[in-house]
C-alpha cells in the first residue's frame, strides 16, 4: 500500500507512529499471520473453538487485509467439483462459521460482540479500513468460532490469514504516540493534529 496524502492524515489521527515512519521513509518488511480452525463435529451452536497467533506480536503491526481459505476435504473427494464448491461458498460471503475477534495483550477490546459470519468479516476490514487495522507490539488477536450452519461434511477446516507489515526500525516501536505526533507537527503543521497532552489538562 502507498497511501494517499489523505491517507496519512488520516492515519497520523489514530496511529501516528505509522504515519511517522511513512513518511520518513522508514522501511518495512510483510507480515503474514495464520489462524486455523477445524471442525471435526457438524453440530450447530456448539461449544465454541478458540485459536490465536502462535506468540504475540514482536513489533507494531498494520494488517492490510484479512482473508481465508475454506476447505471440505469429504466433499467431492477427487472431482473437480470439490474445488468449484468451495470456491463458490468463498465467493458467496456465507461461510457458516461464524466469528468474534478480539485483541489482547494490550490494549484489549473485541472487534465484535455477536458471532458474524467470516466472510462478513473479511468485507468489513476491507471497506471500513482501507489504511490498515494497527495492533500494538505485544498484542494478539483471539479467534472464537461456532458453526452457524451444517455443514455438507467433516471435517470443516478454514484458515484465517492477516496480511500485514511492520517496520524495519526498533526506535519507530520503542516510540510513544505522543512524540510521533509532535515530530508529524512540526513536519506539517498544516494537518491540525491535536495535542493531546494539552487537551488532558483542561
Amino acid at each position: 500500500m502507498q497511501p494517499r496524502d489523505h491517507d496519512l492524515k488520516n492515519l497520523a489521527l489514530y496511529a501516528p507512529k505509522f504515519a511517522y515512519a511513512m513518511v520518513i521513509g522508514v522501511p518495512r518488511v510483510p507480515f503474514v499471520g495464520d489462524i486455523n480452525l477445524q471442525f471435526s463435529s457438524s453440530t450447530v451452536n456448539a461449544p465454541p473453538i478458540v485459536q490465536s497467533f502462535s506468540n504475540n506480536l514482536t513489533q507494531d503491526t498494520l494488517i492490510e487485509r484479512v482473508s481465508f481459505n475454506l476447505k471440505q476435504q469429504n466433499s467431492f473427494p477427487g472431482s473437480p467439483l470439490q474445488s468449484l464448491w468451495e470456491n463458490q461458498m468463498k465467493q458467496s460471503g456465507r461461510t457458516g462459521v461464524g466469528v468474534q475477534l478480539a485483541v489482547f495483550g494490550g490494549p484489549k477490546y473485541n472487534v465484535n460482540d455477536q458471532f458474524t459470519d467470516l466472510g462478513n468479516i473479511a468485507d468489513v476490514f476491507a471497506v471500513t479500513w482501507p489504511q490498515g487495522w494497527p495492533l500494538d507490539k505485544q498484542s494478539n488477536v483471539k479467534v472464537t468460532a461456532i458453526l452457524q450452519d451444517t455443514p455438507v461434511s467433516v471435517p470443516y477446516d478454514v484458515s484465517i490469514t492477516f496480511n500485514g507489515w511492520q517496520f524495519l526500525a526498533k526506535e519507530i516501536d520503542d516510540m510513544s504516540n505522543e512524540e510521533a505526533r509532535s515530530l508529524l507537527r512540526v513536519l506539517f503543521p498544516s494537518w491540525d493534529i491535536p495535542d493531546l497532552s494539552k487537551i488532558a489538562h483542561r
